[in-house]
Formats: structure tokens, sequence, C-alpha cells
């Protein structure tokens, strides 16, 4: 037994020096523990959800592809729960997930510290007997077959990380360079507003290509902060009447080749201190989605109520609301639930513009009836 044992320590070590890819990793170890143990079929198992699915594999005469094991049930279902071997020797076993009968039958926990990730299973001995030595060498091929799933899983985090890493300076670079050129196009256009205040419709024309400008320019800012990870306030103090006024003549302008109509409660001015701009994106991003949501026709009601410290402000519109599946994920970066246009980053960047000021954002909605978010801000909010 010695003498096996240090052959295959051996062997495996050369093995896991080898390659830095699971699949050729397993096949390697697998196919020296078939040799080695003089067994007929091996298989690794690794946990997925609730059930156990087959990795890797040799001598089996089916495709393992779509086998599943739910945890708990049969052998190796137990052995992933309770992370202790199992030993069968000369009694018949049926396996109905991998269709063959065997009488001699081990599993052995796949382990990674003290977490369990799966199994190793080893069907039909030559002889049709595992000893004791026989577990002890399992118990060091799925060590190897659990270091080399956990060292695979590794690299292609680290990977996974560097290429994030590398995307994000690319990604705020080019959002940093077109920000830029926005704010150029932005001020020629104001320009234009100017000179054209005589006549009426190239005035809403160049309103029209003023507000597309916000919205190409909210996003490029959705992009950079995302790629930042973090959000810079720039507070100051103004009339919230004045910024409503801004907000409302920029919707008036998206809504206005549409049977859209905009409902606003009456409220009294009061003075708040905040990121004026970020605030803006909030609203835009808010009120574009009401407009998606509507298409061609329904209703916006924007109500805003002052309390002593803070202020509150409900966008609702009846339009085809959130499945109730996508409500707890519609703040996730990326997350677009089936939209043709759009990042997915604006509501995720809209929640940490609001937690930023301090305040906190809601979300009620029912599928095709109504959405309705809500947004809570201190007035005197001074942390940033």
């Amino acid at each position: 037994m010695k003498k096996d044992l240090l052959d295959i320590l051996v062997k495996i070590s050369e093995v896991m020096n080898s390659s830095t890819i699971m699949d050729e990793l397993l096949d390697s170890i697998i196919n020296l523990a078939k040799k080695y143990l003089e067994v007929q079929r091996v298989s690794v198992m690794v946990k997925d959800s609730e059930n156990l699915k087959i990795i890797a594999s040799a001598g089996l005469n089916i495709d393992p592809a779509g086998v599943t094991v739910p945890l708990g049930r049969g052998i190796s279902g137990e052995v992933a729960m309770t992370g202790k071997e199992y030993v069968i020797n000369k009694s018949p076993v049926v396996n109905k997930e991998l269709g063959y009968e065997t009488s001699s039958y081990m599993s052995v926990p796949l382990k990674v510290k003290e977490n369990i990730i799966g199994v190793l299973n080893l069907t039909d001995k030559n002889d049709d007997f595992f000893d004791d030595d026989d577990v002890k060498i399992a118990k060091y091929i799925a060590s190897q077959c659990a270091l080399a799933i956990e060292r695979s899983n590794l690299y292609e985090s680290r990977k996974k990380d560097e290429h994030l890493r590398l995307l994000g300076r690319f990604t705020s670079a080019i959002a940093h360079d077109i920000k830029n050129l926005l704010n150029i196009v932005q001020s020629y256009v104001e320009l234009m507003e100017i000179e054209l205040k005589g006549s009426r419709d190239l005035k809403e024309y160049v309103e029209a290509v003023y507000t597309e400008l916000k919205f190409i320019h909210g996003l490029t800012l959705d992009i950079l902060d995302f790629s930042r990870n973090k959000i810079v306030l720039n507070m100051t103090s103004f009339d919230f009447s004045d910024f409503m006024q801004d907000v409302l003549k920029h919707l008036r302008i998206m809504t206005r080749n549409s049977d859209i109509t905009v409902n606003v409660n009456e409220y009294e001015n009061f003075k708040i201190r905040a990121d004026r701009e970020k605030l803006f994106r909030v609203f835009f991003n808010l009120l574009n989605n009401s407009i998606e949501a509507l298409g061609e026709k329904g209703a916006i009601n924007i109500n805003v109520i002052k309390k002593k410290d803070e202020f509150i402000v409900d966008i609702e519109d009846n339009g085809k609301g959130i499945k109730a599946e996508n409500l707890e994920h519609i703040f996730d970066p990326f997350f677009t639930s089936g939209k043709l246009k759009g990042t997915g980053l604006g509501l995720a960047v809209v929640k940490e513009i609001v937690e930023n000021h301090g305040g906190l954002i809601s979300v009620d909605s029912k599928e095709n009836e109504y959405t309705r978010f809500s947004i809570r801000i201190p007035i005197y909010y001074a942390n940033n």
C-alpha cells in the first residue's frame, strides 16, 4: 500500500503542477484514481443549488451532463449532506440516475476546509472489495479534486476581477471624453436657445435637442460614477420649486408627442441642500422609466410632501408595471428586465445618489396596473 500511495502522491502532484484548467486537472486525477484503485467507474459531483451534478467522470456508459442528484437523496446525496464517506462491499446497489448496478461502491466528500463542495464516487472494484487502504487513498484523491476545483475557481475569479478592472478603466476614459464633448455641444445649444428667443418653432427644436443631450449626459455620468464605485456630491442650497420647474420643463418636452398627462400636486416652496445635478438625474431617470412604461398614453402623477426635516416625492404611473419576481432586482446594476434600451445602471445609480444624500428610495408596483417610486431625502443633508 505504501508504494501505491507514494506513487499516486507523486503522480497527482505532477498533475496539480501541470495546469490551472479544472477540466484537465480533474480528468487526469480521476483516471489516476481509476487505475490505482482498480475500479470501473469514477465520477466527481459538485453542489449546484439543491442538487449534485457531475463535472468529471471516467467509465460511465451514458452522458452525465444532464444527471443531477438531489442533496440528501441516495448515497452521493447523503455523503454531500453529512460529510462522511460511505463504503458498500459485496452488496448489490442500483444507481438509477446513471443506469448501472454495482456490488462495490465508495462515495467520499470533497471538502474545502470544512465546507463540503461535492463528492467523489468510485464503483466496481476489480476484486469486489474496498479495504481501509483504498479508503485512505480515495480520501487523498478527493482532497486533491477539491483543491483543483478551488484553485481553478480562484484563478477564474482573479481573471474576471482583472478583466473588470481594465474594463472599468476603459469605460471610464471613454465616458469622460464623451462627457467633455457633450458639455461643449450643450454650451452651443444654450447659445442657440438664447439667439432664437423670437422663433417659437425653432426654440422648441433646440429645447428638444437640449433634453436629449441631458439624457445622454446623464447616461455618461451613470457609467462614470459606476466605474469609480463612488458618487461624490457637490452640495448647494436652492429652491425646490425652481428645481421642479426645470424637471417639468424637460418632462413636457419628453411627452410632447404623446397622450401622456402629467399631474403635480400643490406644495409649498422650500429650500433644500443637495447636489442639484445629481438630484436632477434621479428625477430624470425615474420619469423616463415612467414614460417608457406608459408608451403613448397614460398618466404620471408627482406628489411632493414637505415635512419638518425631510421631503418626500412619489412618482407614479399607470403603465405596464413591474413583474413581482423583478421587484427585488430593479436596483441591481445591469438589470434591465428585458428592456431594449438602457444600460441597466440607471436605477442602481439613482439608489446610490439618494442614499448618498442620506435618503431612501422604495418601489411599489403591480403588473399591468401601476408603478410608484417613493423618495425620502433630508432637507438639509450636509455630510458630503
